[in-house]
């Protein structure tokens, strides 16, 4: 529940931390240079190696990863939080000065008096004003409205846990339940059955199950149809449930949660994923420039219409955004769909075919090698897609899913992924969905590089696309 976005915020802080203490080590040597104490000195003698710097970055990351003080400026008093700060910071300085002695004789002692100097008092004060943001504005991430879905008297109790300080943020918006108890203050918002809907009303980021083990039936059911939006699930259980848990079990307020619908990614290989899109995509961008400005301009002067395809499309918890392509089609070819539409066997429509008359004679040399997507690393540079991940989907075809379908929107969309190099388009879109699942049950930042590189050898061959 909330320890997510606080391990979020905490990591926020860390990478602040390291960032201003590498800020602190370079005005330290300017600082030795303008003060005047000590015996004169030069800049070149003041100038750190770049591998002093990244030294301190890995010393700081551990022992501040050790001590945590990013963590308690969150939870603990302020008193305690500064007291752990200022201890990490003096075992991070003195492990510093003893690898100085050992390797850097010549920096200036002066100047390590300085960087430990500006470093505490600048992480000192960064940390008290993030404790008053956070303790006297609470920022809006931090605000989960939840819904109890289960008896009264279990919603009255989260509702007085959550208006602890621990718990400060989360906010019980009402319960549901076959009836009202007209003896709980807390909003009866409707029946069980009308959970899907209620979420999206009154706007719950956070649903707690709290019903009888004769329903759990009734909550794997909802629980399927809540995936179509972004909230966290979670559920009171019995011993059973405890007993075979695969999920961490939370604690709130004496009552255990198992939380149902746990984030695909950990944060750690969302940030990593997320900083390899970014260096990737602006590289590509601009090494792929003047080819994409050839396109545009053949595409302008094959037939009339835009040089971009603009598409609505679903992306991470089925958010809707606009992707970017290479217009492949001549004008209005979206009005002319009727007239291609086709369906299999199964009666699903097909929404690809190999001969579309719609496609231009250029826009098939575009599909074929794949180049009327480059515009989508645009959608990555803006954090619509990722370069590896499940096809972002039409609403149309979505809305024809099955509620297990919508697991395939737990991770950012991809240019390409699992699906793409194991059939393209030979397959039918309602296929696509058992690989992206498994994609996402075995994902790695590994998995996302093999699939890359065999991406470039399936684009090279021209392998089912159209």
């Amino acid at each position: 529940m909330r320890e997510r976005i606080e391990a979020r915020l905490a990591f926020f802080i860390l990478v602040l931390d390291i960032i201003v203490t590498l800020g602190c080590l370079w005005v330290a040597s300017q600082l030795r240079l303008y003060l005047e104490f000590g015996r004169e000195i030069t800049s070149a003698q003041t100038a750190l190696p770049w591998v002093l710097y990244l030294a301190v970055a890995i010393l700081w990351t551990i022992i501040f990863g050790l001590l945590g003080p990013h963590r308690r400026i969150l939870r603990s008093s302020l008193v305690e939080a500064i007291g752990w700060l200022v201890a990490s910071l003096a075992l991070a300085a003195l492990t510093f000065a003893g690898m100085l002695y050992l390797s850097l004789r010549d920096v200036s002692r002066l100047q390590f008096l300085y960087f430990a100097g500006l470093n505490l008092s600048t992480l000192v004060l960064i940390h008290i004003g993030i404790r008053f943001y956070l303790h006297r504005r609470t920022p809006q991430t931090l605000h989960r409205r939840v819904l109890v879905v289960g008896e009264a008297s279990t919603a009255e109790r989260l509702a007085e846990t959550f208006a602890t300080p621990r718990w400060s943020g989360m906010l019980v918006a009402g319960y549901v339940h076959a009836t009202a108890d007209p003896k709980i203050a807390l909003p009866y918002l409707g029946v069980v059955q009308a959970t899907p809907d209620l979420v999206k009303v009154h706007q719950i980021d956070e649903v707690i199950f709290a019903l009888s083990p004769e329903e759990h039936a009734l909550v794997a059911h909802i629980s399927l149809e809540l995936l179509q939006q972004p909230v966290m699930v979670h559920m009171i259980p019995d011993v059973i449930d405890l007993a075979f848990a695969r999920t961490p079990v939370e604690q709130v307020g004496g009552i255990p949660l198992i939380s149902l619908r746990e984030p695909a990614l950990t944060y750690p290989q969302r940030v990593l994923k997320r900083l390899f899109d970014l260096t990737a995509s602006s590289l590509l961008l601009l090494l792929l420039a003047p080819l994409m400005l050839v396109i545009a301009l053949r595409i302008r002067l094959e037939s009339p219409g835009p040089i971009f395809f603009l598409q609505e499309r679903l992306g991470e918890q089925g958010r809707r955004f606009r992707m970017l392509k290479f217009r492949s089609m001549y004008e209005h070819a979206e009005q002319r769909w009727q007239e291609v539409v086709t369906h299999d066997a199964d009666g699903r429509v097909i929404y690809k075919l190999a001969d579309d008359p719609r496609v231009t004679p250029f826009g098939r040399v575009l599909r074929r090698s794949s180049l009327d997507e480059l515009p989508q690393l645009i959608n990555v540079l803006r954090g619509e897609m990722s370069l590896v991940g499940p096809r972002p989907e039409v609403p149309v075809v979505a809305a024809d899913y099955e509620p297990w379908q919508w697991q395939r929107f737990r991770v950012p969309p991809g240019m390409t992924g699992w699906w793409q190099i194991n059939g393209r388009s030979h397959r039918p879109m309602h296929l696509h969905t058992e690989d992206d699942l498994y994609y996402i049950q075995n994902y790695s930042f590994f998995l996302d590089l093999q699939i890359l590189l065999k991406t470039i050898s399936v684009v090279l061959q021209g392998k089912g696309a159209f």
